[in-house]
């Protein structure tokens, strides 16, 4: 929003000075305003500062990003053999000649199951969106009458005085081709996020898109994610696509992603430590921001630990390095979270259990 500060001429009350400049440089008369009535010289400035400010306006809008997301990269050289699809296939066609709806009544977090791509971080915010936000998950894609995918998202920026991740007012629009990685042995079905058992395609068409956001991203974002790369010990370029999304996501990762599909502020949320001054522990200072979130519809991801030396598994089957989503902390202050994979989900835990097998922090929105 422009702001326009009137200095008012303080012994006539009048706009005659502002009047001055405007008329030097629009080409109206400088003297006789006996002629002009107030109204008229109210008008002349307003006119002028309306132009103004419309082309400033028009100045400040962010361009649009936009880009088609094919074929992004896929099959990771480091990965185990057996679980690199052999190629891109069409999964999303059935054998009937239908294709898997975009939508099978509203988004929900069970539609999106993780494949064998390690993306879990990308897949359990989605899910958490749909719970809690699936008009997010509805605003965000649609399919076109091409047969492509228009996917719409908001440019994410993090904000250090805000520390937050918030959108910048720039929107992203991706057309994503509804190409999927395959295996040869299964090619109705997508290798990643799948859609053959939750019956809709917008997790794997989601999944692809956010594969494919690097391919708008400018040279400093890529040189910092090689930078990266290198400093873990990687040779080379940063991986695009898909395999970037099989290096796992961090916390920030989530929080970008959750601004990208709801244009809302997310932020990263560290533990609890120590008493506060009304007296309440750690845990229960946890416990209670956690409740407070998923009473506002606030999705929360957690990750959880490395196993410790000698540690075969994680307790309550939580699996290590793991991405979950916060479901519910019931009335006994017990922890309920969903695996992903639509399967294994952790036994109940305690506050106490919660902190000891998962990093010390949170990704929600703000």
């Amino acid at each position: 929003m422009l702001m326009v500060f009137l200095v008012v001429d303080p012994s006539t009350g009048d706009l005659t000075h502002l009047w001055m400049r405007h008329a030097a440089r629009t080409g109206l008369p400088k003297h006789g305003l006996a002629d002009l009535d107030e109204e008229t010289l109210q008008r002349g400035v307003a006119d002028r500062l309306k132009r103004v400010a419309a082309k400033l306006d028009r100045g400040d809008q962010p361009k649009e990003l936009a880009d088609t997301v094919d074929r992004p990269d896929f099959q990771d050289p480091g990965e185990d053999p057996q679980y690199v699809p052999d190629r891109y296939g069409t999964p999303l066609e059935r054998r009937d000649d239908t294709r898997t709806p975009l939508f099978d009544g509203e988004p929900t977090r069970e539609q999106a199951e993780q494949g064998v791509l390690g993306d879990c971080g990308i897949i359990a915010t989605l899910g958490a969106l749909a719970r809690h936000h699936p008009g997010a998950i509805r605003d965000s894609v649609r399919e076109g009458e091409d047969g492509n995918y228009q996917v719409r998202l908001h440019e994410a920026k993090y904000s250090i005085s805000n520390r937050r991740y918030q959108p910048t007012g720039r929107p992203t629009t991706l057309t994503v081709t509804p190409d999927l990685p395959v295996f040869d042995q299964r090619p109705d079905t997508p290798a990643f996020a799948n859609s053959t058992s939750t019956g809709a395609a917008w997790a794997p068409i989601l999944e692809k898109a956010v594969a494919g956001t690097d391919q708008t991203w400018n040279d400093e974002r890529q040189d910092k994610a090689t930078r990266i790369w290198n400093a873990r010990g990687n040779p080379g370029e940063a991986p695009t696509g898909y395999v970037r999304l099989h290096q796992g996501s961090n916390e920030g990762d989530r929080a970008e992603l959750l601004t990208q599909l709801t244009g809302r502020p997310a932020k990263v949320v560290e533990f609890p430590t120590g008493y506060d001054n009304q007296g309440r522990s750690a845990a229960r200072q946890l416990r209670d921001e956690i409740v407070g979130h998923l009473s506002e519809d606030k999705p929360v991801l957690v990750g959880t630990r490395k196993l410790n030396e000698n540690e075969l598994a994680l307790p309550k089957k939580l699996v290590d390095n793991h991405v979950y989503e916060v479901t519910e902390v019931d009335e006994q202050g017990s922890f309920h979270l969903r695996n992903p994979w639509n399967s294994r989900h952790p036994e109940t835990m305690t506050v106490q259990e919660f902190k000891a097998n998962t990093r010390p922090r949170y990704t929600t929105l703000e």
